[in-house]
């Protein structure tokens, strides 16, 4: 999820040549997936992984020894009529998030990328906010709607592993397809969360170079690969991915506007939202980060956003 996540820290403002060189590594690595961006109508030259251009998807169909390509879709921002040419640009899977919990709004796209014979991920967002027994309802829904794989985020950052194996167990329970975890690392906490996840019974997880990603960053991709090889003799490579510098900036661009907001909110569990109405409370009330963990105040859920910082996933 390089390109696509790692987009918020530069805001989606990868050349198509850095595109390429992440892609390579991630495939020389034995990667099967590689992320590139989201599927939207409107096209920013400038910022190739906010919408998956057909130019920028060409480019990187051409890359040698590159891993399957896969696009996030969601239902309130993608063309559906762009779907039925992702095959023809080398796309392999379309990812879609199911918004608030809707699986009806993502059927749609889940049938379309069938039809193309695309694989088909559906994301359920913000894990953390469903107890187990609704997950595993969600879950089922989507295997009913023709989900290949059907992915819990963690989008809040807030989950611990008892959590994880919880709502991991209940999804693989009820899931006649494969599960997948998608972690965050507000508490530090991504790595041990996915192998819990995985001992719970996940058989695929999310990652980015260096953990790069909005929130408090994702899995690192070079930890996991690391972990598969010398616990599991996982097929991969570790060097192509430690060897990266096309993220390098990026990378720093993360340290240096990471804070404590992600942390609070990682605590508090409440999404990109939230962490914006901390930022706002210190802004206006000159509240500290400490306090508002110690009081626990936090923002009403107002439902799922679908703003350009992908607060619902």
């Amino acid at each position: 999820m390089t390109l696509r996540d790692g987009g918020y820290f530069n805001d989606h403002r990868w050349t198509t040549r850095e595109a390429a060189s992440i892609v390579r590594a991630v495939g020389a690595a034995g990667v099967p997936y590689a992320e590139i961006g989201y599927l939207r109508r409107a096209h920013d030259p400038g910022r190739p992984t906010a919408s998956c251009p057909p130019a920028y998807l060409d480019a990187l169909a051409t890359v040698a020894e590159r891993p399957k390509l896969a696009v996030m879709a969601r239902p309130s921002e993608a063309p559906i009529e762009r779907i039925a040419e992702l095959p023809d640009r080398g796309v392999a899977m379309v990812r879609v998030l199911v918004p608030g919990g809707s699986v009806e709004a993502a059927e749609p796209y889940v049938a379309a990328a069938r039809a193309a014979g695309l694989d088909v991920a559906m994301n359920l967002t913000r894990v953390s906010e469903r107890d187990p027994e609704g997950i595993a309802v969600a879950v089922k829904a989507c295997a009913d709607a023709g989900a290949q794989i059907i992915y819990l985020a963690d989008s809040n950052g807030s989950l611990d592993p008892r959590s994880v194996s919880e709502r991991v167990s209940a999804a693989v329970d009820a899931s006649p397809v494969p599960v997948g975890f998608h972690a965050h690392d507000n508490l530090g906490l991504a790595f041990i969360n996915t192998t819990t996840a995985m001992a719970a019974g996940a058989t695929a997880v999310d990652a980015s170079i260096a953990g790069i990603g909005k929130g408090g960053g994702n899995l690192r991709l070079e930890v996991i690969v690391a972990h598969l090889i010398v616990r599991h003799g996982a097929e991969l490579r570790l060097d192509p991915i430690a060897a990266d510098r096309t993220t390098l900036p990026t990378r720093l661009r993360m340290i240096a506007d990471g804070g404590s907001a992600t942390v609070v909110s990682g605590l508090l569990d409440v999404n990109l939202d939230g962490a914006a109405h901390f930022a706002d409370m210190v802004a206006a009330d000159g509240l500290d980060a400490t306090i508002l963990a110690l009081t626990g105040q936090r923002r009403p859920s107002a439902g799922p956003t679908h703003d350009s910082r992908g607060a619902d996933e």
